[in-house]
């Protein structure tokens, strides 16, 4: 492997005061939304200008997702010891009609790789990625298996090269990624319905494990692990 950056990345699980059944992406959303209310002076929890509310168009190194009834904050580069440093415990926060308190948050700091791979490394998406916006997607429907499955593949490259962008990562090399096993679903974002990817790709790049690429992954889409 030739080694291109590490960088520093911080998950903080937190537990509740109370079960909270509900679909992940749902809750993702609404955990996304108490978070930026909660810390709403610090713009890396919800991409806009505190002052002027405008967004800032760059890739979110906060992260919300859910799992297992639990809700996790990613933080990468700059958020990392931002989260690190938050006051989780005992935080009040309002995900839809419920109102929750953080009973307990583990927190967790690595330094994760990015690189070039001499062989092809299988990745696993954990969430379905987002890769076609609405005309895209429109021009997708129209073509044949085989056109679908280059497009779906190029959008691939596309998409973790505009990521490995926002990490400030040069991929020194042709970037190759293709889908092994996938299947499509229907996502909501912003009351739109999007194609949303899941299953299985490969790629000669080197990415950290839970890094996330595609539209909206600050609210839990495009969340990918290794092997």
């Amino acid at each position: 492997m030739h080694l291109l950056k590490k960088t520093p990345c911080a998950c903080v699980e937190l537990l509740w005061d109370c079960e909270l059944p509900g679909g992940a992406e749902m809750r993702a959303r609404q955990l996304r939304g108490a978070l930026a209310e909660a810390f709403a002076d610090d713009d890396l929890f919800h991409q806009h200008d505190p002052a002027s509310g405008k967004p800032l168009y760059r890739y979110p190194v906060v992260q919300y997702r859910w799992r297992a009834g639990q809700g996790l904050v990613v933080g990468w580069g700059e958020a990392a010891s931002r989260l690190l440093a938050m006051p989780w415990l005992d935080l009040e926060l309002q995900l839809g009609s419920e109102s929750v308190m953080v009973s307990d948050a583990a927190l967790t700091l690595r330094h994760e790789p990015f690189g070039v791979s001499e062989r092809l490394l299988r990745y696993r998406l954990m969430t379905p990625a987002l890769l076609l916006k609405s005309e895209v997607f429109r021009r997708y429907q129209n073509m044949d298996e085989a056109g679908q499955q280059v497009e779906r593949d190029r959008l691939l490259v596309a998409n973790l090269l505009s990521t490995l962008r926002g990490f400030d990562v040069e991929f020194p090399e042709r970037l190759y990624a293709a889908f092994s096993r996938m299947r499509t679903q229907t996502c909501h974002y912003k009351g739109q319905d999007l194609l949303g990817i899941s299953g299985e790709f490969f790629s000669n790049a080197v990415l950290p494990d839970g890094l996330a690429f595609g539209h909206a992954v600050s609210h839990g889409f495009g969340w990918l692990t290794v092997g």
